[in-house]
């Protein structure tokens, strides 16, 4: 749970260690010391999803190993997504008890409420809040503030769900609890001006709100949600946010001006020209960066989407493992929804979206957590399924 709540202070190093260890590692340090006390764990968090995830990641190293000039970039861009990968894994063994599994949830929302809070006070950002009010991005705790963001969004759609749910064992005052917290995020998630998190925030909401009222048929909940989204509509309409003012120069200019707008036709170009293998990992970067006259003129531009990044890096062999991950994710997702309800899909789904646009999920500590606890709800329904299944047999038997 620690851990869970660690997630916005990733980048948050231990004083006096000379950058050398984030609170997260030394907080994993732990948390790997007790896992050996209980290797059975890594069975029971076994699936699908995180098998296709350890193939896609192998396999670019082993690709980078062969074809990648830049290795040491291409070894630590690796670590990056293997490290959370196997937390992953182990949250998928842990989140597979219900409580648990509702307790991670809350913990997240605990530990994105403290960063926005922190936040908000100018604690951790890069200048107090008052003197930077005036500019575009106000990110924290060392994040990039697309990252922190998303982090941001994801709490927010756990906070609306744990609102509008019905039958979750919340009293009214800890609902209002958790209101109070999704709008402490939401104003981090202002502050940082990331829409790649804004559009996180509304696809999940909507579709939390869509599944929600469809199962509890229109319901108090079901209201209750109704009058949260026509705020919020309301709200949006109002609120001259920071994600707006980065959306003028688009909407006064072209399209041209935007950076991703530009990247896309380069990176389409350079997947064709090798689409069965690729160019090799972090090879495209210098080459997308002084087309689309972004980045670092020496490392380049990393793709602001996780499905061009592995197409154009391995081809064929990088873009089908990620897209049956994908496909894993939302079915699994949407699949438990009788048990869990539209949380883990709401979750799922706009993740998947933003992967194929605007994001790189491989990088983000918050897409793990998704993909373990879309992996331990999935991982119950079937326990549920088998342990029905053998009472009907056992009932069946002369």
């Amino acid at each position: 749970m620690i851990t869970i709540a660690l997630v916005p202070f990733t980048n948050v190093f231990v004083p006096m260690t000379n950058r050398q260890y984030s609170l997260m590692s030394v907080t994993q340090l732990f948390f790997w010391a007790c896992l050996l006390l209980s290797p059975r764990v890594l069975k029971r968090g076994f699936s699908p999803i995180l098998i296709w995830m350890a193939v896609l990641f192998g396999t670019r190293y082993v690709y980078g190993s062969l074809l990648s000039t830049l290795p040491n970039q291409m070894a630590d861009s690796t670590r990056n997504m293997i490290r959370p990968l196997l937390w992953a894994w182990i949250l998928a063994a842990v989140m597979r008890e219900d409580r648990l599994r509702k307790r991670a949830c809350d913990f997240f929302v605990l530990g994105c409420a403290l960063a926005g809070i922190l936040h908000l006070m100018g604690i951790g950002a890069a200048a107090p809040i008052v003197e930077a009010l005036g500019e575009q991005r106000i990110s924290a705790f060392e994040q990039n503030a697309n990252v922190l963001g998303v982090i941001y969004a994801t709490a927010f759609v756990i906070a609306i769900a744990r609102v509008i749910q019905p039958r979750t064992g919340y009293g009214w005052a800890t609902r209002l609890l958790f209101a109070g917290g999704g709008i402490i995020v939401i104003l981090g998630l202002l502050l940082t001006g990331s829409r790649t998190a804004a559009l996180l925030a509304v696809i999940g909401v909507v579709t939390l709100v869509a599944i929600e009222t469809r199962r509890a048929r229109w319901s108090p909940p079901a209201v209750l949600a109704s009058v949260i989204v026509m705020a919020a509509v309301v709200g949006g309409s109002l609120a001259k946010s920071i994600i707006e003012k980065r959306s003028e120069r688009v909407v006064s200019a072209d399209i041209s001006s935007e950076d991703r707008a530009r990247m896309a036709p380069v990176l389409i170009e350079q997947f064709f020209r090798s689409p069965l293998y690729g160019l090799g990992p972090e090879n495209y970067r210098v080459e997308l960066g002084h087309r689309s006259k972004t980045g670092d003129s020496d490392v380049g531009i990393v793709a602001h989407n996780q499905m061009a990044m592995f197409a154009v890096e391995m081809g064929l062999f990088g873009l089908i493992p990620f897209l049956i991950m994908c496909g894993l994710l939302l079915s699994q997702a949407w699949r438990v929804r009788a048990l869990e309800g539209g949380l883990p899909f709401a979750l799922a789904l706009p993740c998947v979206l933003t992967a194929c646009t605007t994001a790189n999920i491989a990088f983000h500590w918050h897409f793990y957590f998704i993909v373990g606890l879309v992996a331990g709800a999935y991982g119950a329904h079937r326990m549920r399924q088998t342990s029905f299944q053998e009472s009907t047999a056992l009932k069946g038997e002369p």
